[in-house]
């Protein structure tokens, strides 16, 4: 019986979440491409921004070169190499260029630092981060994907200082997963008194993801004025063993999950 009405009250559960941006979760931007080792690696670190004098304006020589997508403000895909250790510009695409063939001279553009078509990335000093193995999509379309591992690559002016793999950078519970391993869980940790009260209520429970799996917190409960309930499922949820967790370019992400269910039965 308990199972029964369990099932019931978490009928409408639906599981989403947003994303708070964080110091390592900047927004979306068609990725760069990076050449290393024959691989052709999508990366989303943008040495270009950079460039004292980077102008994104002016690439392609007044011609038109305008995303196809909206919300898009990067206008151009960058190609780099990795050669002798060293970071190099190779070439500047149009984001369309499978489309309108536009890309960047890159004499023109440095007219005094280009060698066997390749420019020396001296201007950029810090972290390349290089994903690595199976990804995750995060947020709505286009979103960006959370990488399994990540090579974080430390340069100082185009010169590779220092390589670190970063591995297992995320963490998919089987609690956001499928909503029915959730309701097995409180099933089993609430007690029929409460299940009872919570008949008719429609209530959302917001999860906080943290460092690890064992590092999840709730940020907020909406839809119980009893204190006494909702500190009992609190509680029950707090009990999880554990929870979602994500990585991206060597920071965490915290990211909301919204658990919302109600009780439907007249």
């Amino acid at each position: 019986m308990k199972r029964t009405i369990l099932y019931i009250i978490f009928l409408s559960i639906n599981i989403g979440f947003c994303q708070y941006r964080q110091k390592a979760g900047q927004p979306y931007a068609e990725p760069d491409l990076l050449i290393w080792e024959n691989d052709t690696i999508q990366i989303q670190t943008f040495p270009l921004y950079c460039l004292s004098t980077f102008d994104q304006k002016n690439l392609f020589d007044n011609k038109e070169a305008k995303p196809e997508c909206w919300g898009c403000l990067k206008n151009y895909i960058a190609e780099w190499k990795i050669i002798n250790s060293k970071l190099y510009l190779s070439n500047i695409y149009s984001f369309n260029f499978k489309k309108d063939s536009i890309k960047t001279d890159l004499n023109k553009l440095f007219p005094d630092k280009i060698k066997n078509n390749v420019v020396l990335v001296d201007w950029y000093s810090g972290n390349l981060f290089v994903p690595k193995g199976e990804h995750i999509w995060m947020s709505q379309s286009p979103g960006f994907p959370i990488y399994e591992s990540e090579w974080k690559l430390i340069i100082e002016k185009g010169q590779i200082e220092n390589m670190e793999l970063k591995n297992g950078n995320y963490y998919k519970s089987i609690y956001t997963e499928s909503p029915k391993n959730l309701i097995a869980f409180i099933e089993n940790n609430l007690d029929q008194k409460s299940i009872n009260e919570l008949k008719n209520r429609k209530i959302s429970i917001y999860l906080k993801t943290g460092k690890s799996k064992n590092d999840f917190s709730i940020s907020k409960v909406k839809g119980i004025t009893d204190k006494s309930l909702e500190k009992k499922l609190v509680e029950v949820i707090n009990k999880l063993p554990n929870f979602d967790y994500y990585y991206r370019h060597g920071e965490e992400l915290n990211i909301i999950f919204l658990i919302t269910f109600m009780d439907n039965r007249p």
